[in-house]
């Protein structure tokens, strides 16, 4: 693999996604302090500037880079990765019994408070999965051809989206990190991803579960096929305004996000899907736990 070109920036470094994001959001590289090695300047440097704060909810990727829905969708991607990527979703779909549950979700305590941490909203579903998978380890699962198999260590595949086509990177042993940890060990490993050549053998394998996020794009809702021999992946939508009845009794309007568990049924069933999904929402409508070891 070629090495990840880097820029030099006063005397610091900077990714090239970085560097790509700073330019669209009008940051100055050298205001800011970098947090990776030499100090190089990553993706989460960029998205913990107030510049990038105040960009609404909903034009936040995955890994914290503002989309831009003007720009063309020409870009030539993988030949190779699209149908490496084909096969696998045919081999999925066609051997899979897929279950999907999708919950609601009050989002409105993470909204406040990913300020406060500098931190993406991803971050916390991120570190809400972990909790979740650690209290649900049958969720955490594959498939061996014959049973479901529980496995100890929980390694998330990020689902991303770059201009070479779509990449799972890798975060290993979430059950040993906490919401801040991830949020960091997430970013350099999708900074890594945007940059190519940069991602190694270790960065892709592993995975026992897989986020997938397309809130950015407006989707409100949908199923994401199962990448084998993953027991599940789950699939988040976009945060909109929507009334809702609050304690007293009031209609109210509070951000919600809609959260679709697609689950092998051959491992789990509807109620283990629904339970693990329930545990993600407290987390999440809660989301101070998180901030605690």
């Amino acid at each position: 693999m070629t090495k990840d070109k880097k820029t030099t920036v006063k005397g610091s470094k900077i990714s090239p996604a970085a560097r790509k994001l700073a330019a669209e959001l009008g940051i100055d590289p050298a205001s800011i302090k970098g947090s990776g090695a030499q100090g190089r300047i990553l993706l989460a440097d960029i998205k913990s500037n107030r510049s990038f704060a105040d960009h609404s909810l909903n034009s936040e990727t995955a890994y914290g880079q503002k989309v831009s829905m003007s720009q063309p969708h020409d870009r030539v991607k993988s030949v190779k990765i699209r149908r490496l990527l084909a096969k696998k979703m045919e081999q999925a779909w066609q051997s899979i019994p897929h279950v999907y549950v999708t919950v609601s979700v009050d989002m409105a305590d993470v909204v406040c408070l990913r300020h406060d941490l500098g931190v993406t909203i991803n971050d916390f579903i991120l570190a809400a999965t972990a909790r979740a998978l650690s209290e649900h380890p049958w969720v955490n699962a594959s498939w061996d051809g014959e049973r479901g198999v529980e496995i100890s260590e929980i390694n998330i595949a990020i689902a991303t989206a770059t201009d070479r086509g779509l990449f799972y990177p890798v975060l290993h042993r979430c059950e040993t990190l906490d919401l801040l940890q991830i949020s960091h060990k997430a970013h350099e490993l999708i900074d890594k991803t945007m940059s190519e050549g940069s991602l190694t053998e270790q960065d892709i394998s592993g995975a026992t579960f897989t986020v997938t996020n397309m809130g950015m794009l407006g989707v409100e809702s949908f199923g994401a096929i199962i990448m084998p021999p993953q027991a599940a992946v789950l699939s988040v939508g976009t945060i909109k305004g929507e009334v809702v009845v609050d304690r007293q009794g009031q209609p109210a309007v509070t951000p919600v996000m809609r959260l679709t568990l697609s689950a092998d049924h051959r491992v789990l069933d509807g109620v283990d899907a629904a339970e693990f999904l329930d545990t993600i929402k407290c987390y999440l409508e809660a989301p101070i736990v998180l901030t605690e070891r």
